[in-house]
């Protein structure tokens, strides 16, 4: 057990854990089944990783291996760089996180906040690619940094055998018979779940993933495709779920519109975890305990909650303005045969108000496009300079039609917009634009509505297109 009593516990360190349990009523089918949730968004950072971020420091200063002349690095895909640099900021250490360029703004905007500096990597890579460049620039000057590495640092799960599962016990007064949560560095699962196994030899312990490789779970792995964590036990659970997106995020908004909490896309995961546990209807009495581990207002710029039912509609259409449009259109027919790209700076409602120019990366320009993570940094550096938002990327289809690519298909992300135009013979011709669904099964057209200059309005609106591509 890691030793606190002599640790620095002044400042937010002294308020992580000791988080509430709340009872679902409303998720529960029968009598005799209990699902509560661990609420760890009342943690100071805002997150779970609070308490793996305090015990891998609280290590490494008593070891030694972190003190001030020392920058402490990681990769993150959010909530642990927050952590980071919330205790940085606090215990006087400079902070440099490697992020996939996609994770949400307001995850982002809250490690800026803190001070923290972000390396920002290739969004298709996902974590993967976060952790891949944190390992160069650690092995590049091992000197100059403090390398925590959280998918690997024993203190990571230790952490949550000493804390969590000890709350846990005390609040369920003994009585949990289940527990159920996601796998990202997988510290809280196996924490939890060896510290619970050795107290009680008859729990039960599920574990919760993303059904495939792409997926729109941020925090969570899908272990079969992606770098393993050293500290994974895959033999630990008893039972392993792998849920889609779209499960993860109508429970999510199910969470919000009838119990009050608000909570991210994991904590809707695990909330699937447990439903499915209970759907085989083979277990007449238990008290399932889950994790959520963050605060849902950390993805409110996420699409997803215009889905589904929501009160508010997604946007059916982008708003192109004819300079804008017009722009894109040039810069297509100036780069022909080669395809361009660019990034759509806008309102969240699908109002576009500029198309910013980028480099395409990509080797095989005539058939392909890739923004690279410094591209995708300066676009959201000039929208958040113009008080705007990223909304999306165009690029150009030479001598092919508007239509995504299965290329595109692989490549896009959900929450963003996509407007294509096609090229031909060096001439700009259809611009059409596309959102992907959250599953990232197809491609579904939107209609473009034109501003015309002196009109003063959203002009008129194309008719939207019926059909998805996939």
């Amino acid at each position: 057990m890691f030793d606190l009593s002599r640790a620095d516990m002044s400042g937010p360190a002294a308020l992580i854990g000791g988080t509430p349990l709340v009872r679902l009523h409303g998720f529960e089918p029968r009598p005799g089944i209990e699902i509560y949730a661990k609420l760890e968004s009342q943690n100071p950072g805002g997150s779970v990783k609070d308490r793996a971020a305090l015990a891998m420091i609280v290590e490494a200063e008593r070891t030694g291996a972190l003190n001030r002349d020392r920058v402490l690095l990681d990769a993150t895909s959010g909530n642990t760089g927050v952590s980071y640099a919330m205790l940085g900021a606090a215990r006087g250490y400079r902070v440099q996180l490697c992020v996939p360029a996609n994770v949400t703004i307001e995850r982002k905007r809250l490690m800026y906040a803190y001070g923290a500096e972000l390396i920002l990597t290739d969004p298709m890579e996902g974590s993967d690619g976060a952790i891949r460049e944190a390992r160069r620039r650690y092995e590049r000057d091992p000197g100059r940094y403090f390398y925590p590495d959280q998918y690997n640092n024993p203190a990571n799960w230790r952490a949550h055998y000493d804390t969590t599962a000890v709350e846990i016990i005390e609040q369920t007064g003994g009585r949990i018979t289940h527990l159920v949560a996601g796998l990202g560095t997988s510290g809280t699962f196996v924490g939890t779940g060896r510290r619970l196994r050795e107290w009680r030899s008859s729990i039960r312990l599920i574990s919760v993933q993303p059904e495939s490789a792409l997926h729109g779970l941020e925090g969570l792995k899908h272990m079969a495709t992606a770098i393993v964590p050293g500290i994974y036990d895959p033999a630990l659970a008893d039972r392993d779920e792998q849920v889609s997106t779209e499960e993860a995020y109508e429970l999510v908004r199910r969470l919000a519109q009838h119990e009050g909490i608000l909570v991210g896309p994991s904590g809707g995961a695990a909330l699937a975890g447990c439903l499915r546990v209970i759907a085989d209807g083979e277990i007449d009495r238990a008290v399932f305990v889950t994790i959520f581990p963050d605060r849902g207002d950390r993805y409110l710029s996420e699409k997803f909650w215009n889905d589904g039912g929501a009160r508010v509609a997604a946007p059916d259409a982008l708003t192109v303005p004819d300079d804008v449009l017009a722009a894109i259109r040039e810069h297509g027919a100036r780069t022909y045969p080669d395809e361009c790209c660019g990034a759509l700076i806008g309102g969240e409602s699908g109002e576009v108000v500029e198309a910013l120019a980028l480099s395409n990366e990509m080797d095989q320009r005539r058939r392909r496009f890739l923004i690279d993570p410094e591209a995708y940094r300066t676009a959201e550096t000039r929208a958040a300079e113009t008080g705007l938002t990223l909304i999306g990327f165009y690029h150009s289809h030479p001598d092919h039609p508007a239509v995504p690519s299965a290329f595109d298909l692989e490549h896009a992300w959900p929450n963003m917009h996509y407007l294509i135009v096609s090229v031909r013979e060096g001439r700009a011709e259809t611009a059409r634009t596309w959102r992907l669904r959250a599953d990232r099964s197809a491609f579904d057209e939107l209609s473009i509505r034109p501003v015309h200059p002196g009109r003063g309005g959203a002009g008129i609106e194309a008719a939207t297109a019926s059909r998805s591509l996939r």
